[in-house]
C-alpha cells in the first residue's frame, strides 16, 4: 500500500480514538501534559517557545501555555493562511478568553499581535502520530513541514501527542520533517 494511503488510514484511526476520549480523561491528561512540558522547559532553559492552541481533540495543553506566560516566557502560536503558510501571533495572559478560528478553522487568539519565531528555542508541534525515531505524521496539509524545513538547526522540535499515538513505525516521504522529542501525558521520549 502506498505511504499516502497508509497515512490517511492512520489519521482516520487517530481521529476516532481521540474523539472517544472522555472529558475526565482529557482533564487528567491536561495536568500530565502541563507537568511534562514544564519539566522539559526547565531542563533546557527555554525562554522563547513556538507552540499551538489545540483543537477539541488534540492534547490539552492550554494550561501549559498559560503557565508558560505566567513564568514570563515568550509564546507564539500559528495562524494558518489559505496559501499554506503559518503566520505567528504572540500570546498574552488571558488568551483563553479570546479564542477564535483562523481562515482554516484552527483556534487562535482573536486579539494577539503578529510576531516572528526566528528566535524560538523550541517549537511544540501537533501531530496525528509519531514513532520513537521521531518520524511525525501530520494532518496532511503540510503547514508544519513547510515551516519546519526552514528552522535553524539549533531549534528543538517537540511533537505533542497522546501516548496511544506513539506508534512503532510511521511511513515517511521525502518532505516529512522529524522531531527531536515527543511529549505525551505519560512520558517524554528523546529521539536519538
Amino acid at each position: 500500500m502506498p505511504a499516502g494511503d497508509v497515512k490517511s488510514e492512520l489519521r482516520a484511526f487517530v481521529r476516532l480514538t481521540r474523539a472517544a476520549r472522555s472529558e475526565n480523561e482529557r482533564a487528567e491528561a491536561q495536568t500530565e501534559f502541563t507537568a511534562a512540558l514544564s519539566h522539559l522547559i526547565a531542563e533546557h532553559g527555554w525562554r522563547n517557545i513556538a507552540a499551538f492552541i489545540p483543537t477539541a481533540t488534540e492534547p490539552p495543553i492550554l494550561g501549559a501555555l498559560a503557565d508558560m506566560l505566567a513564568l514570563g516566557l515568550e509564546v507564539a502560536v500559528p495562524s494558518s493562511t489559505p496559501d499554506g503558510r503559518l503566520d505567528w501571533i504572540r500570546l498574552a495572559p488571558g488568551f483563553e478568553d479570546t479564542l477564535a478560528a483562523d481562515s482554516m478553522g484552527m483556534p487562535i487568539p482573536s486579539d494577539g499581535e503578529a510576531t516572528s519565531v526566528d528566535n524560538a528555542d523550541a517549537v511544540f508541534v501537533p501531530a496525528a502520530a509519531v514513532d520513537r525515531d521521531g518520524n511525525r505524521l501530520g494532518w496532511g496539509k503540510g503547514f508544519y513541514d513547510r515551516f519546519l524545513v526552514n528552522l535553524k538547526p539549533s531549534v528543538f522540535v517537540v511533537a505533542i501527542v497522546f501516548d496511544a499515538d506513539v506508534l512503532v513505525d510511521i511511513p515517511t516521504e521525502a518532505h516529512d520533517i522529524s522531531v527531536d522529542a515527543i511529549v505525551t501525558e505519560r512520558d517524554i521520549y528523546n529521539v536519538q
